[in-house]
């Protein structure tokens, strides 16, 4: 059941209803997901704007993200593997930092052939490996790899043959697993299909439980559509549609990165007044009037 801090009114309201009826652990797969696992549910901030404040007093923690740009500076290459040297130089320098630590390399392919595949687990083993050496206090993860981000095949459910793929193909990527200290999926939103979206959510959620083997999951949210979708890239959720995003999330995981700021030129100003902020404002006086004794730190493993 949900809790009582997540219980809001009006659209939220069916909006919850339908995550219910779509979402829900029954006891079995809570047991078998790792679902059952109690912990304080953590919200990251990873936005991007321009002259954001600082965020005090909100239940917002700082999460770092490596981007390909940093690891792999002015390197194209598909294959390339970021420097030994590089990556313990940045990990040394954020050995003392408080949140986590998420590297962002998507150019690595996840799919094909078994030999791709492990070519891209051992890049992962060996720049996780490095960072752990240096920054052994700092918990670690890694951007939507794990589980691979597929709309259509979540969204076919658990009896169907694709689906079962799906998990296949996320099964062969154990030794990144491995590595981290938490998963991170991606469930961004693609479509103006909200039923669709939810499916989609909980479909990714709970197969990053199954693979999390215990291990926390925290999901990535953006409260723009994806640049993929050429119509509505970048274009900001309404607020209600984001609202039915944070709860499910709320149900589903142990926590949220909220991604975003960034338009089609670049980092956008920040707006105190955007619907979207005002939105989750709400949802933090919850989780505070809830929940103010929350840890200070993300659990390591």
């Amino acid at each position: 059941m949900l809790h009582p801090m997540f219980r809001f009114t009006g659209f939220l309201v069916a909006g919850l209803v339908l995550v219910g009826a779509i979402g829900r652990f029954s006891p079995a797969e809570a047991e078998a997901t790792g679902a059952a696992v109690q912990r304080p549910f953590l919200m990251f901030d990873a936005t991007l704007y321009k002259n954001k404040p600082s965020f005090t007093g909100y239940p917002l923690r700082p999460i770092t993200l490596l981007y390909e740009s940093r690891l792999l500076p002015n390197d194209r290459s598909r294959t390339a593997v970021p420097l030994e040297p590089t990556i313990r130089a940045i990990a040394n320098d954020l050995s003392k930092t408080s949140g986590p630590v998420i590297v962002d390399i998507e150019r690595w392919p996840v799919r094909g052939e078994m030999s791709t595949v492990q070519a891209t687990i051992d890049k992962f083993v060996s720049v996780l490996s490095w960072m752990r050496s240096e920054a052994p206090n700092v918990s670690i993860g890694v951007y939507s790899t794990i589980p691979i981000r597929d709309y259509w095949r979540a969204i076919r459910g658990p009896s169907h043959k694709d689906y079962h793929a799906w998990q296949r193909e996320n099964d062969r990527l154990d030794g990144i697993v491995a590595q981290v200290d938490a998963l991170f999926p991606s469930i961004y939103t693609f479509y103006p299909d909200r039923q669709g979206w939810v499916t989609y959510a909980v479909a990714q959620l709970r197969e990053a439980r199954r693979k999390a083997n215990g291990k926390p999951v925290y999901a990535f949210l953006w409260p723009q559509y994806h640049e993929s979708n050429r119509e509505l890239g970048h274009r900001h959720l309404d607020a209600d549609y984001w609202e039915i995003q944070l709860n499910t999330v709320a149900q589903h995981a142990d926590g949220v990165v909220i991604w975003g700021g960034v338009g089609k030129h670049g980092p956008e100003p920040w707006n105190e007044a955007a619907p979207w902020w005002q939105v989750t404002k709400r949802f933090m006086r919850h989780i505070n009037s809830d929940s103010p004794d929350r840890p200070n730190s993300l659990p390591i493993h």
